[in-house]
């Protein structure tokens, strides 16, 4: 479908819905990909007749999404995927919020997600999160590797949360992790245990220091070569490496990270409800996947 606006009215809110996702601190692929969805849906409107959102009401949501429902992929010829089609209702629900928060319109658009099957998250043994640390060595490259461990598994935090992370939010005296930019911008303090605070010390009193070379920076984690703060992708390619090293079969990314911790938090005993806050979701159906996870180890 062709996505060029030709409203101008169109294109200042497709401009501004994004500026207000990066303003939630929504991760950089949803900033990029759900305005693109939103312009989808204008463009359709505009082909409709309707240059103007004062001519839009919440039937229009629902016919576009009956409009895709009846398209196929141009690479594939398939239908889309439910999967796919709630991208843009998710979009379309962000984008309702938007405007009505904002005082730009009261028309609401409220979608229904449609069902879809999704697999069981990918998760790590203990056995498996151990082999990680035992291939992370005694270099400061290594002292680095074991704080983004202690950060992505020991914490639980997302990709994004732990590439904003400073020097500051590592509360020593609490023993707290301190989580400025979260989902939505929700703060939240994370509990340390004693050994991931061990690994965090050891990096901010030797190795980090020693990457720091004379640049100055209040990020927490730094570049290997440059003495720049680790933009998340780095991040993300570095546990990829540590994986790798470890021949670990299974796909890991730093979120299988995050639902490791989870699983065997929940395995520990730990509450569901002290699981959630630990990890920052909102509702606790978002948590209660690792009920079943747990469950296929007891």
């Amino acid at each position: 479908m062709k996505k060029t606006l030709l409203s101008s009215e169109y294109i200042l809110l497709s401009h501004a819905f994004k500026e207000w996702l990066q303003l939630l601190n929504y991760s950089g692929g949803s900033v990029q990909v759900l305005p693109g969805h939103v312009q989808e849906f204008l463009y359709y409107q505009e082909l409709q007749g309707k240059l103007s959102l004062n001519q839009l009401d919440a039937t229009d949501a629902t016919a576009f999404i009956r409009h895709l429902q009846q398209q196929t992929g141009e690479r594939t010829g398939r239908p889309f995927s439910s999967g796919h089609i709630n991208k843009y209702i998710q979009a379309l629900n962000l984008f309702s919020q938007y405007i009505r928060e904002t005082g730009r319109s009261n028309t609401g658009f409220v979608l229904e997600r449609l069902p879809q099957i999704k697999g069981k998250p990918t998760w790590l043994t203990k056995r498996e999160i151990k082999a990680l640390y035992e291939v992370t060595g005694d270099s400061v490259l290594g002292i680095r590797d074991r704080a983004m461990l202690a950060v992505y598994y020991g914490c639980g935090l997302r990709l994004n949360e732990g590439a904003s992370l400073e020097l500051r939010d590592i509360i020593s005296d609490r023993r707290l992790l301190h989580v400025r930019k979260g989902k939505r911008y929700k703060e939240r303090y994370v509990p340390i245990a004693a050994k991931n605070y061990e690994e965090l010390r050891l990096y901010m009193d030797y190795g980090r220091p020693l990457l720091l070379q004379e640049y100055k920076t209040e990020a927490f984690f730094i570049d290997a070569n440059k003495g720049h703060a680790m933009q998340k992708q780095s991040l993300y390619v570095r546990i990829k490496q540590l994986v790798k090293q470890a021949k670990t079969k299974k796909k890991v990314g730093t979120h299988t990270l995050r639902h490791s911790i989870a699983t065997h938090l929940l395995q520990s005993g730990m509450k569901l409800e002290k699981i959630q806050e630990f990890l920052g979701h909102g509702d606790l159906d978002s948590t209660q996947i690792y009920t079943h996870l747990a469950n296929e180890t007891l």
